[in-house]
């Protein structure tokens, strides 16, 4: 992985499509502690976006992406996951209509994921990236940039986010 042109590198552990997900412990903005869902009683879908911190160019990619979704017909859970608390998580809620911001503070999503830097200048945060999970709780699609700069691709997100919803069976993978 790169960013400002410095190489770095994510744990070991990776979860990948077609797997399926992992719950995981997180806090929310008031500090407590909430799990994310792979799978949901009501059948809807699950985006669990991370990146490294709020601001330095990643805040317009934030804003993007949330302005997106918003419009989005399909029920889907959308998180944007972090690290660390911010000084500015109000401000970034305040900002969202879709997106609900959470907090790694147990270190579960970025070493179940993979999203975990263990080197360089942004080791123990987590890095850019993005998974559908669908339905029946697998991972459906995953997108996570080489290089930090660059943006998630949205278009693929959008035609990922409708063959999940129209392919999915109800059995799961072992049905």
């Amino acid at each position: 992985m790169i960013y400002k042109n410095e190489e770095f590198e994510l744990c070991d552990d990776f979860i990948d499509v077609g797997y399926m997900a992992e719950n995981v412990v997180v806090e929310d903005l008031h500090g407590h502690k909430v799990t994310l869902q792979r799978s949901h009683s009501d059948k809807s879908m699950s985006l669990f976006v991370s990146f490294p911190y709020f601001g330095n160019g990643f805040v317009d990619e934030i804003l993007k992406l949330d302005s997106l979704l918003k419009t989005i017909q399909v029920p889907l859970n959308c998180f944007f996951i972090f690290d660390v608390e911010m000084a500015d998580k109000v401000v970034l809620k305040n900002r969202l209509e879709k997106f609900e911001i959470v907090f790694d503070s147990e270190d579960e999503f970025g070493n179940m994921y993979g999203m975990k830097i263990v080197d360089g200048t942004l080791k123990n945060k987590l890095t850019k990236g993005l998974f559908l999970i669908n339905k029946d709780g697998s991972v459906f699609y995953i997108d996570i940039p080489d290089d930090l700069e660059k943006p998630l691709d949205i278009d693929r997100l959008i035609i990922e986010l409708n063959k999940a919803y129209a392919t999915y069976t109800g059995v799961g993978c072992h049905g």
